[in-house]
């Protein structure tokens, strides 16, 4: 399961104790009108506390249905004389779990305390009811029933690594590390292991240990490599110690995947929910891991359980696309509009459909009807853009491109598409500006560097700079992939650079290369060049002609991939 939940989760500002952050205000402010639902339950000594009857008015019909059951059949069962405590308090600890997973915290409060009162033997219940109040940002509560379960048994590694986190959110550093540290021994479990470093390498951090930080997280990773999330706070550790390499490095491996750690008490509670956002909220997770059959399945659990929640058809619609499954996915998509008729990522996600299937002009008037309703949205602008390209309007293309780089100027992939565009339209002056403005952005973009450099090993005059910086790109490139295409960029730097023997001899190579490869098309304009270079002349083709870096772009540039509505 996740360490924590982003969403309820409380920070607090570095050195200030017993401080919920801003977050966790605001979420329980948002969860106080359903008062009956998430109203805190008084603290009743001796007798087990009375079972609130929460309003479910606000919930799904089967998630309404399911919780009202549950109540119910846990009313009929305690009012048996015969059931003996420890049974009654397995029945409380179950249904508490089971309104725990749909956010129904009184009940679930009230459950876990007659539950672990009935049974004062058995930690499983403390232990949830501790989560409960960490999860709702009770901490002081939290570390109360920990400690509990930490009475009953000194050793619970689990216990130990949640009350670290509640130490930590808490800006309790001394504490939280004794805990953490304590984890760490476990050696039979690596995931708890990798819980552990990480929360150690956040305290280093916090205190401006950069070195210490960096040793805890790359340990981490080595225990549980794909949490690729830490290595964002493993880049800035490295940044911190000046080693700006690294930095970039992980910067660049960084992904959403959390780091997850397998709790045996806790982790049925998520699997126990029937409601559609439930279901949303795990497909949106599988879609993003691309694991597209657990994606469909989550996504088709929330539309059997609300027919009528629009995210959840057009979520579908994004899997079965991605599975090539087009005739389902426009169904699917065209029911989320049916829903929602101004829903505009179903507009979206209806032009990828047919995109995908070749009919462009189809594809460029949804994605048109999409920006209607959201001119600003990156995505819907950049995939237009692309479109464009495709159909060689390269000038509506670059203007289009141009929305998105303003819009998103880290985007790196729509700065080279639209220098791609002004190469197909002739601007080679325009083109090479986009292109060094987007290196600047990512200098270790591959992607970026075959273009920049051809361009300015072509230009006229060539100037010593640019002869220079073409052949320090264009070496780069020969050392990182090494393909023919990089090889002919090489060449065309060595003869900007007046060096034409070498030029010769590796076009030589090039052109050998191409003939094994049965790349009759290239070969004229490789043999053009080649001639230029024994003739002591430099390349004034960057690309065959009626070429351009245009084609084959499609491969080389990572897709702005869509991962359906973001609104989950």
């Amino acid at each position: 399961m996740t360490l924590s939940r982003a969403s309820v989760r409380a920070r607090v500002r570095a050195g200030v104790r017993g401080r919920v952050c801003h977050r966790v205000r605001h979420k329980l402010r948002k969860m106080l009108p359903a008062a009956v639902l998430l109203a805190q339950v008084p603290v009743l000594a001796g007798a087990e506390h009375p079972l609130p009857d929460p309003d479910l008015s606000r919930l799904e019909p089967a998630v309404r249905a399911k919780l009202g059951d549950a109540r119910q059949a846990l009313l009929d069962a305690i009012d048996d004389p015969d059931i003996d405590a420890q049974k009654r308090s397995r029945l409380y600890g179950h249904t508490g779990k089971l309104f725990h997973a749909h956010d129904a915290y009184a009940v679930a409060e009230v459950c876990y305390r007659n539950a672990a009162a009935l049974d004062a033997g058995e930690l499983r219940w403390p232990y949830t009811l501790g989560f409960l109040y960490q999860d709702t940002g009770r901490f002081e509560e939290a570390k109360e029933q920990y400690r509990r379960v930490l009475e009953l048994e000194p050793a619970h590694a689990f216990a130990q690594l949640r009350l670290a986190q509640v130490h930590l959110d808490l800006g309790e550093w001394d504490d939280a590390a004794l805990f953490y540290e304590r984890v760490e021994r476990v050696l039979d479990q690596p995931d708890l292991g990798a819980a552990a470093h990480a929360g150690l390498g956040r305290i280093a951090l916090a205190r401006g240990d950069q070195a210490a930080a960096v040793e805890h997280y790359e340990a981490a990773l080595e225990l549980q490599p794909e949490a690729r999330r830490l290595h964002v706070p493993l880049g800035q550790a490295y940044r911190g110690l000046g080693n700006m390499e690294l930095a970039r490095k992980h910067l660049e491996q960084a992904s959403n995947v959390k780091l997850r750690v397998f709790d045996p008490i806790l982790d049925d509670v998520g699997s126990l929910s029937v409601s559609s956002a439930m279901f949303l909220t795990a497909g949106a997770q599988a879609l993003k891991a691309e694991r597209f059959d657990k994606a469909e399945r989550a996504f088709r659990g929330a539309i059997a359980v609300h027919p009528e929640n629009h995210r959840a058809h057009l979520n579908l619609a994004v899997v079965l696309t991605q599975r090539g499954a087009l005739e389902e996915a426009e169904v699917s998509a065209r029911e989320a509009l049916r829903l929602r008729p101004d829903y505009y990522f179903a507009y979206f996600n209806l032009g990828t459909i047919y995109e995908a299937r070749g009919q462009l002009g189809e594809a460029s008037g949804y994605y048109r009807r999409a920006l209607e309703g959201n001119p600003d949205e990156v995505k819907f602008n950049y995939r237009l853009g692309g479109l464009l390209m495709r159909t060689e309007e390269y000038a509506a293309a670059a203007e289009r491109l141009r929305v998105v780089v303003e819009l998103a100027p880290a985007f790196v992939q729509a700065r080279y598409l639209e220098a791609l565009a002004h190469i197909a339209l002739g601007s080679a002056a325009t083109a090479r500006d986009l292109l060094e403005g987007a290196l600047e952005i990512n200098p270790e973009q591959l992607t970026l560097m075959s273009p920049l450099a051809r361009l300015l090993a072509t230009s006229k005059p060539i100037a010593t700079g640019d002869a220079r910086r073409a052949l320090v790109l264009a070496r780069a490139l020969i050392e990182r992939q090494n393909s023919l295409d990089d090889g002919e960029t090489l060449a065309m730097a060595l003869a900007a650079a007046e060096r034409f023997e070498e030029a010769a001899l590796i076009q030589l190579q090039v052109i050998e290369a191409a003939r094994h490869q049965d790349l009759e098309e290239l070969l004229q304009h490789l043999e053009y060049n080649l001639e230029r270079y024994r003739s002591n002349r430099p390349s004034d083709r960057p690309w065959p002609d009626g070429g351009s870096a245009v084609e084959g772009s499609g491969e080389e540039v990572e897709e702005y991939r869509d991962r359906g509505d973001p609104k989950l």
